[in-house]
């Protein structure tokens, strides 16, 4: 729970030509106050995983792993069993906003938590809505960095090209495109798939839960892709169950949360 004696500072940010330099991009939203936590981290308190994170929640905000700065968590609205995000545990609006220093780790822990579903599920894939801004409809509502790593064996990119703008295109990328993206202000969808192999697609009029209206419709339930409205519970709980029973033999990089083991 927060502390009475929360830090509250007005949010910066700072554009330049290098690069992103700040927590997160200027807007109304952001214009909100920020607020450390017991543990010194800076979150936004109008921010939803923001606010979880620091004073705990239902079970699809409860880590299943952690790193120093990133957190593992189920998806609210699993459309398929082992979905999972890996999400900063301080608030940045896109993993395009992440500092330099906190990239290699992000990169780690994807690779390690992969290594570990794929035992499990096969095939994986990891996407990102990648907002410039706060309140971008690509930002799907959650504006927190959020990376989606999804056990689907059918070709994304195909799959999701019905609902994106018909002169949206895919560029082979990595992180630092997506950073690239996200400096300049831009919205963009990232995909690997497979993991390691990814590409980025910019563009000012991308839609929201792009991805998700894929994947839905992929699997024959097209009018479940809005996880608010289908949080679909019971597949979230199979996940963390599963989890669970795979976290027995835990990478070095990726330590089971407090009350996991």
């Amino acid at each position: 729970m927060l502390e009475a004696g929360q830090i509250y500072s007005a949010q910066r940010a700072q554009r330049d030509a290098s690069g992103w330099t700040g927590n997160a991009p200027t807007s109304k939203l952001l214009l909100s106050l920020e607020f450390r936590d017991d543990g010194g981290r800076n979150l936004m308190k109008t921010c939803c995983l923001c606010s979880n994170l620091a004073s705990g929640g239902p079970e699809w905000d409860r880590p299943l792993f952690e790193s120093q700065n990133f957190v593992v968590l189920p998806s609210l609205g699993s459309l398929v069993e082992g979905w999972l995000m890996i999400v900063p545990k301080e608030h940045y609006i896109s993993m395009g906003a992440l500092p330099v220093e906190l990239a290699d780790e992000m990169l780690s822990v994807k690779t390690n938590l992969t290594s570990q579903l794929r035992k499990t599920y096969g095939d994986l894939c990891a996407f990102e809505h990648g907002p410039g801004d706060a309140e971008r409809r690509v930002g799907c509502g959650v504006d927190h960095a959020h990376l989606h790593v999804v056990p689907i064996a059918f070709n994304l990119a195909e799959a999701v090209a019905s609902f994106l703008p018909s002169d949206a295109s895919w560029v082979k990328g990595g992180w630092e495109h997506c950073k690239a993206a996200f400096s300049e202000g831009k919205d963009y969808l990232y995909l690997e798939q497979p993991i390691g192999n990814g590409r980025i697609a910019v563009h000012d009029s991308i839609g929201s839960q792009v991805f998700r209206k894929a994947i839905a419709a992929h699997i024959g339930i097209p009018e479940q892709f809005n996880w608010r409205e289908y949080p679909r519970n019971e597949v979230v709980s199979r996940t963390i169950r599963c989890v669970h029973r795979i976290v027995d033999n835990k990478p070095e990089h990726l330590q089971g949360a407090e009350g996991l083991a």
